[in-house]
């Protein structure tokens, strides 16, 4: 540890805002990592937390959030339920801690984030995980950012894939700033997934931050009961990002604005039935992010150089901070067939498509293929 604490702070944060590849920096500590799930009963106290409930078993297509439940727990019966029940899981998933936690400050000043570098990076910045064994987050690609990823209890299974890797993308489910996969990692079809490569798998441990760069495609997956805690780094080139967001929203609100609610529940993320921006706003970001690129001449992603190579800077300066090896085909195709294993082979399928909607799915997808959302990019840039 002692390493971390005398290192270039400005080196390694510039290291973490211009890798390529994920990264692992091991054995960041922080009294957050010591707690035991009583120490963190007591810190979260009797409030109801909303858990998203999925399920352990087959289902053709991913969990998506929208076929999942909602259940309110307080986090001592959460464990319990954890611990006496396999069939289901429980994520609370995704929640801002200004949102929670705000007035908590054993939890504010053990933010480890300015340990790295970042130190404008605040609780205020951060959002909290806390899921059972079997919770996942299905395959994806975040649009925005830089994402760093503090484990303080429990595994967590990553897998990674670089942003060019075709992983059978869709928008739908829609929600602003994620792209998803087809692909079912935690119940997987192992034909769908010949050919493919690339990946990166790490299990996190308490006290471990993983760096995953902008638009690399991520799988996560709780090997127990664990908690993480995370943040988004913005980065340059979000401003490019935000004006295909913006034509993505314009797209995808013009197409179910005439739509009934059982359309739309089955179309959108369910943060999006209420967050889903309107047209009127929509076209407000979009051009001023297109006056900004005009002006600024950022129509390609920019280049940031380092002094010294990447490999160079992790191996010398911070033996703290490893990459992650790459699987060759062979460990892949045995661990997606051990994931595929787990479940009964009486295969049921959930579907989100379903009649009717299946159209306007289909459609949707075509529209917002991130071809025609660049080439849409391009000519409005052009004008």
């Amino acid at each position: 540890m002692g390493d971390l604490e005398v290192c270039n702070k400005n080196e390694l944060k510039q290291t973490i805002l211009n890798t390529k590849t994920p990264l692992v920096i091991h054995n960041i500590s922080s009294e957050m990592v010591k707690w035991t799930l009583t120490e963190w009963q007591e810190f979260i106290g009797d409030d109801q937390l909303p858990f998203r409930l999925g399920k352990n078993k087959y289902t053709q297509s991913p969990q998506w959030e929208n076929t999942c439940t909602i259940k309110y727990l307080q986090f001592k019966d959460f464990v319990e339920q954890s611990t006496n029940s396999n069939n289901d899981w429980l994520y609370f998933d995704y929640k801002h801690l200004r949102d929670w936690f705000v007035n908590k400050v054993d939890l504010r000043d053990n933010m480890v984030w300015s340990k790295i570098g970042f130190s404008e990076i605040t609780l205020e910045d951060s959002t909290i995980w806390i899921g059972s064994k079997g919770a996942h987050t299905s395959c994806h690609v975040d649009t925005y950012g830089c994402n760093m990823v503090y484990q303080v209890y429990g595994q967590k299974l990553w897998l990674l894939f670089p942003p060019e890797e075709n992983l059978n993308s869709t928008r739908v489910p829609y929600e602003e700033s994620s792209i998803y996969s087809k692909l079912n990692f935690f119940s997987p079809n192992v034909p769908d997934f010949n050919g493919l490569t690339n990946c990166h798998k790490i299990i996190l441990n308490p006290g471990d931050l993983l760096v995953v760069p902008h638009k690399w495609w991520h799988y996560v997956e709780n090997l127990d009961v664990a908690i993480s805690i995370n943040a988004w780094l913005p980065l340059p080139e979000d401003n490019i990002e935000h004006i295909r967001e913006s034509i993505t929203a314009l797209l995808v609100g013009g197409v179910l604005k005439d739509q009934n609610p059982d359309c739309q529940q089955i179309i959108l993320n369910p943060n999006m039935i209420k967050e889903m921006i309107n047209s009127q706003d929509a076209l407000i970001i979009l051009s001023k992010k297109l006056k900004e690129c005009k002006v600024t001449n950022k129509r390609h992603k920019p280049e940031i150089r380092l002094e010294k190579p990447e490999s160079e800077i992790t191996k010398t300066n911070f033996p703290f901070v490893s990459k992650i090896e790459k699987l060759n085909d062979q460990e892949f195709r045995i661990f997606v067939q051990g994931q595929s294993n787990r479940f009964s082979s009486t295969k049921q399928s959930i579907s989100y498509q379903q009649g009717q909607f299946k159209e306007i799915s289909d459609f949707l997808e075509v529209i917002t293929d991130n071809e025609v959302i660049s080439l849409i990019m391009k000519k409005l840039l052009e004008k």
